[in-house]
C-alpha cells in the first residue's frame, strides 16, 4: 500500500493549510453536527490529501460516506492512506513505551487501513 502511494504523482491541487490531526478527538460536535475543531499543534501548509488521512479512525461505514460526500478519487484515497499509514507507524515507534493507548490507536488505523484495503 505504501509503495502503491509512491510512485503516484503528485497531486495537481496547490498546498493549504492543513489543520495535521484531524483525529474524532479534535472534532467537537454539538446536535449530531461539527461544531468546532480543536487542537492546532499540527499546523502547517501542505497537499490537501493529507487531511483525509484520518477517515480511517471513523468506522467503515462512515468511512464510506466521507470517500461518497467528497467524491475523491483513487489517487487522492491512495495517498491519503498512505498518510495514514506513516503517521501510525511513526505513532506506534515513538509513543511505544510512554503513550500505550495512542499505540493502541495507531494499531487501530493500520488495522483498518488493511481491512479497508481487502475490501477494495
Amino acid at each position: 500500500l505504501w509503495r502503491t502511494a509512491l510512485v503516484l504523482p503528485e497531486p495537481s491541487a496547490p498546498h493549504v493549510w492543513l489543520h495535521g490531526d484531524l483525529k474524532p478527538t479534535n472534532l467537537l460536535v454539538r446536535e449530531g453536527k461539527l461544531h468546532a475543531v480543536i487542537d492546532f499543534g499540527a499546523l502547517s501548509v501542505g497537499f490537501p490529501d493529507a487531511e483525509h488521512a484520518t477517515v480511517w479512525d471513523l468506522p467503515p461505514r462512515a468511512r464510506q460516506a466521507y470517500w461518497n460526500a467528497l467524491d475523491l478519487d483513487e489517487p487522492t484515497w491512495t495517498r491519503a492512506r498512505a498518510w495514514a499509514i506513516a503517521v501510525a507507524v511513526s505513532g506506534i515507534s515513538y509513543y511505544w513505551h510512554t503513550y500505550p493507548a495512542f499505540v493502541a490507536e495507531c494499531r487501530a488505523r493500520l488495522e483498518a487501513v488493511l481491512a479497508d484495503a481487502a475490501a477494495r
